[in-house]
């Protein structure tokens, strides 16, 4: 990794809109921008959650993302992590005659959610809510519609598009400046020299195009917007 003349290799796993194999999703145009700010060549390796988060372990890969801290393997100091380059929220989905808007509103409720999807501890660990899970966003927001779910926790922009293609998408309700949770999404690189040595790299990248304006985050608010360069 030390020598400048060989890409960077980080890891990655398909994710709707986000990340793509074509290279055309918007965290994959993030990655090239941040590479570009390091003046680094970068090799993006997309395969399988699980092949990915092995790759740093076994020399495989120099880091991946994007990670949550509830989905890192292992012990959290065998990890050394950039700072958040986006916030994942995670949103509230109910029909519009239902009138539920607020989680607090769904005790004994089932609410739709999709395997392998991040929700948070504070959600995952809640007694009061009765998680059921499926395949996708797009049986979810089904269920969702035909009466089997009262909600359906998902987030932008997966489930977004789901109910965007759906032809009663008018009767979901759902804001995306309301998030029932917000989750710290980051670049995992391994806790040796050479894994603590590019991760401030990327912290470094992601705060230049912070006060460039290309990236604005709000930690608050959960609030992420990316406008890639022309």
């Amino acid at each position: 990794m030390d020598d400048t003349n060989n890409p960077v290799k980080i890891g990655s796993f398909l994710t709707p809109g986000l990340i793509e194999e074509d290279g055309t999703g918007l965290l994959n145009k993030l990655n090239n921008a941040l590479f570009m700010e390091m003046n680094k060549n970068v090799e993006l390796n997309l395969s399988s959650v699980n092949r990915v988060r092995r790759g740093i372990n076994n020399g495989q890969l120099d880091g991946y993302f994007p990670e949550l801290w509830e989905n890192l393997p292992g012990k959290k100091t065998q990890y050394v992590v950039s700072r958040p380059f986006f916030y994942k929220r995670v949103i509230l989905f109910t029909l519009k005659s239902s009138g539920l808007t607020k989680l607090s509103e769904f005790e004994n409720k089932h609410l739709g959610v999709v395997k392998g999807f991040s929700y948070g501890k504070r959600i995952k660990s809640n007694p009061h809510l009765s998680l059921s899970f499926q395949k996708d966003d797009i049986t979810n927001i089904n269920m969702l519609l035909n009466g089997r779910f009262s909600g359906v926790l998902g987030g932008y922009p997966g489930t977004v598009i789901a109910v965007k293609g759906n032809n009663r998408t008018n009767e979901i309700h759902y804001d995306l400046d309301k998030p029932v949770a917000i989750l710290e999404s980051f670049y995992a690189c391994k806790n040796n020299p050479d894994g603590v040595k590019l991760c401030n790299s990327i912290t470094k990248a992601i705060e230049s195009l912070l006060r460039k304006g290309v990236l604005e985050l709000n930690e608050e608010t959960g609030f992420s917007r990316f406008n890639p360069p022309e």
